[in-house]
């Protein structure tokens, strides 16, 4: 009788009388409100919660696609660039190509006595207008001697090492080259003009200067082979009351995109 009064029993005995109060209740539905609240209480906690977590979620997923997006550009464009320096190499070589081809149709047209050569470089920014080939004293080039490069003088041999020369564009205003219009006993002085590309200069004012017509070199200078094509007679510059008629000069051959050379040997 003992554990009637201890300790352990008051509890028991509480708990004993909770139970039966709660499953009364259960029974007769009075705990439904009081579940109703326990099972929804939570979703406002829970839309907070979400509420500040999804904008972390979402800013770190961004920030892994930005990241991923800026990779993904880092990767492609040195791609492009890569690409772009190959398109530029091949358009160089294919440039080079119809270059030489265009020189070795011309060779196999031309007489003999024609030097080919290479040109080793430029004046890329149009200073001094000239050209350093792989020819020189070895193959029998001498100076005042013409360069042709597509059918056309294109320059004159200007000073020669044992195994290089260089030769003076006829574009540059120091250059003339005695020259007459195919077919007529017109002459004149093809000169080169600062910005004006080649004119024909010293014609005489009888003559008759058509649009469109061939000059040739005149073989005047016993260096310069003649009836090398120069170009065709463009516009007349010159007025009626000079002394002398000036007419510029139209040559299809780019004067900074020469590859391949001729030098003709008189």
């Amino acid at each position: 009788m003992r554990f009637i009064y201890t300790r352990a029993f008051a509890i028991l005995f509480v708990c004993l009388v909770v139970l039966v109060m709660g499953l009364f209740l259960q029974v007769k539905g009075y705990l439904e409100p009081v579940q109703y609240v326990l099972l929804h209480s939570p979703q406002p906690v829970i839309r907070i919660v979400k509420g500040v977590t999804d904008p972390v979620q979402n800013f770190f997923g961004n920030l892994f696609t930005v990241r991923k997006i800026v990779s993904d550009n880092t990767r492609l464009t040195a791609q492009v660039a890569e690409l772009q320096t190959k398109v530029a190499g091949f358009d160089a070589l294919k440039s080079e190509n119809e270059a030489f081809k265009k020189e070795l149709g011309f060779v196999q047209a031309s007489p003999p006595g024609l030097q080919p050569c290479t040109v080793l470089s430029s004046d890329p920014e149009n200073l001094t207008d000239t050209l350093v080939l792989n020819c020189g004293k070895d193959k029998g080039i001498t100076e005042g001697q013409a360069v042709i490069a597509q059918g056309y003088l294109v320059a004159k041999i200007i000073f020669v090492n044992q195994s290089t020369s260089t030769a003076l564009l006829i574009i540059n205003s120091q250059s003339t080259v005695d020259a007459r219009i195919s077919g007529t006993d017109t002459e004149g002085v093809v000169k080169g003009s600062f910005g004006s590309g080649v004119l024909l200069d010293l014609v005489s004012q009888n003559a008759d200067l058509k649009k469109g017509s061939l000059i040739v070199t005149a073989g005047i200078n016993s260096s310069i082979t003649p009836n090398i094509p120069i170009g065709q007679v463009g516009d007349t510059i010159s007025k009626p009351n000079e002394l002398f008629k000036r007419a510029s000069i139209a040559t299809p051959v780019r004067f900074h995109e020469i590859y391949y050379v001729f030098v003709a040997k008189r």
